[in-house]
């Protein structure tokens, strides 16, 4: 899911670490991850030739500069590495915009990775945003009648509780799918006549 998550940040904009780190961090839903993650999946994916990097040379303030911004020369030196080694920058190859929609593609029927799906699924061409879509209602449907075959058969309240709560929660975000395929298919035309 981290190679998902990296390279549609990447197909946004070039990244470097930290920047990278950061953005993941603000995803939908939180993408938490360590540098000592971070930098092992990158290297992999460049090893890979879905992502390249660049070193970048900081830009060091001048003497005129410094007097006068003074705050302006603190806000950048914050942010830039001590030592006044280079930052590698990273971005997304062909490649790896292929790999890209592969990832985004996949098999619909773990939430986490179904998020970010979501979150970068306007990369998709609408028929492929549209599968899915239905191919996680199909696993939330499936979750639905599982449930409804074997329900939950507790004494206790709170246990009750907590499979209304799933069940409830099933069908809000069947009905949140139903609107959002809705939508879809009603800005989607269909298949040009040369495509059939």
């Amino acid at each position: 899911m981290l190679d998902l998550a990296v390279l549609g940040l990447l197909k946004e904009g070039d990244l470097h670490g930290y920047e990278l780190n950061k953005r993941l961090k603000s995803l939908v839903g939180g993408y938490a991850t360590s540098f000592g993650a971070l930098y092992p999946a990158l290297a992999r994916l460049e090893r890979g030739g879905w992502v390249s990097s660049t070193a970048v040379v900081p830009h060091s303030d001048t003497d005129e500069q410094a007097a006068s911004e003074p705050a302006r020369r603190n806000r950048r030196r914050s942010t830039r590495p001590k030592s006044g080694r280079t930052r590698k920058v990273y971005r997304i190859t062909e490649a790896g915009e292929g790999h890209l929609l592969e990832l985004l593609q996949e098999d619909a029927n773990n939430e986490r990775r179904f998020r970010l799906q979501l979150a970068f699924c306007r990369f998709l061409p609408t028929d492929r945003r549209l599968a899915l879509f239905e191919l996680r209602r199909a696993h939330l449907v499936s979750l639905q009648a599982m449930a409804r075959r074997d329900p939950v058969h507790s004494t206790d309240p709170y246990v009750r509780s907590l499979f209304q709560r799933d069940q409830e929660r099933l069908e809000h975000d069947l009905a949140w799918l139903d609107r959002l395929i809705a939508d879809e298919r009603t800005n989607w035309p269909g298949p040009e006549p040369n495509d059939r």
